[in-house]
């Protein structure tokens, strides 16, 4: 499974991270790896061409006992991007 968001500029990328450490996540520099909760999933951000691409998302336990899956966190970091965008 592959995601990339199109159109995140580095402020909006900085944004989802302050964002992300509200929910007790830190992202670390443009690359990395995300695990809380059963939810788990590298990402990379290229700032030259404005995309962040999420790959090998998975939902298990215990996220999953409450109704999260791989489309539900998909379109959370699509809102809080979208969010950003705005700012």
């Amino acid at each position: 499974m592959k995601k990339t968001f199109d159109n995140v500029s580095i402020l909006a990328f900085q944004c989802l991270g302050v964002k992300l450490q509200e929910q007790g996540l830190a992202l670390e520099g443009n690359a990395g790896y995300l695990s809380k909760n059963g939810i788990s999933l590298d990402y990379g951000y290229d700032e030259n061409t404005q995309e962040l691409t999420i790959e090998n998302l998975e939902v298990g336990f215990p996220a999953s006992m409450v109704g999260m899956n791989v489309d539900k966190v998909l379109g959370i970091l699509d809102k809080a991007l979208s969010d950003c965008r705005q700012k």
